[in-house]
């Protein structure tokens, strides 16, 4: 059975809190079709303060709120629908193609309004060439989060402003995520419903062409929980941003499964005694483990964990 939740809340700390509490207290395969208001949503493993325009962000007062999954860092709005799959994980199933099987029936659906969608890569879904959709998942005790963005009628230009990084300030602090051409797919639409109309299409052509799917609503039980791990984690700046890095050395890393930020210091013996990483794999890692090999291990060490 498969329970579509609806779409009560435009908060990205609640929001991002209420895909931690399902994904870890429910057992049934879930689907959630939702939006925030503005707001830059990071990878759970990025530096924050090398993603966003801080002087940017703090003038227009956009939230930042730090996700459980990886990849990298993305604008939200209202015009830029969120969907996210969480159900028991598929055994023998790779990454790819757990983001093939789940991004197939949204791809199915656009292309039941004659919008010729398709998935790029691991992860992207692109119409022309152009990216209008990223995705990203992480896993729980055997469950898997996989959720993606979709841009509807998204202002582009404040997607572009939000998360461009000064230079002045960044060009010696690492990498940021790599931005593509983007879309909307109102475009597309020769004519375009609301963003809440489409949203109501995309749950309703998922549900009819899937068996024993029901729509299920938020518990007063789950709406307090919600909001406790939201005020708790969700709205924590030490979660959100933690603190601006500052080690005497840095090194970057381009590896096939993403980007890596290595922040670290050394010992009189050249020996690693410090070490922060930050990265926008879309795998599930724990980077927790690879700062614990390299500490006090040689520097040339970073360069053989290339391929983590």
């Amino acid at each position: 059975m498969l329970l579509l939740l609806d779409h009560t809340s435009t908060q990205p700390d609640w929001n991002l809190a209420a895909e931690e509490y399902l994904l870890t207290s429910f057992t049934e395969p879930l689907l959630r079709i939702w939006r925030n208001g503005p707001s830059i949503i990071v990878g759970r493993h990025q530096n924050t303060w090398s993603e966003v325009n801080v002087p940017y962000v703090h003038q227009h007062r956009i939230p930042v709120v730090r996700r459980l999954s990886g990849g990298g860092a993305v604008f939200h709005d209202l015009g830029n629908i969120n969907y996210s799959f969480i159900e028991p994980k598929i055994m023998g199933e790779s990454s790819s193609g757990t983001f093939a099987r789940c991004t197939r029936p949204i791809l199915d659906a656009l292309g039941h309004v004659g919008v010729g969608a398709y998935l790029s890569g691991r992860n992207d879904l692109l119409i022309d060439g152009k990216k209008f959709s990223g995705t990203a998942q992480c896993q729980r005790e055997g469950r898997i989060l996989l959720h993606g963005t979709l841009l509807y009628s998204s202002t582009l230009s404040h997607l572009s402003q939000a998360l461009k990084a000064p230079k002045s300030k960044f060009s010696q602090k690492g990498v940021v995520s790599i931005s593509s051409p983007v879309c909307n797919i109102s475009d597309y639409l020769t004519e375009a419903p609301t963003v809440e109309q489409f949203m109501n299409f995309l749950s309703d052509y998922i549900r009819q062409h899937t068996s024993n799917a029901t729509l299920y609503s938020y518990t007063t039980g789950d709406l307090q929980a919600i909001e406790a791990l939201a005020d708790k984690k969700y709205r924590s700046p030490l979660w959100n941003w933690g603190d601006e890095p500052h080690f005497t050395h840095q090194t970057d890393l381009k590896t096939d499964s993403g980007t890596w930020q290595i922040f670290y210091d050394t010992d009189n013996h050249g020996l690693i005694s410090r070490i922060r990483i930050f990265g926008d794999a879309i795998d599930d890692f724990d980077i927790q483990v690879w700062e614990n090999e390299l500490t006090g291990a040689p520097v040339s060490h970073i360069d053989k964990n290339n391929e983590a």
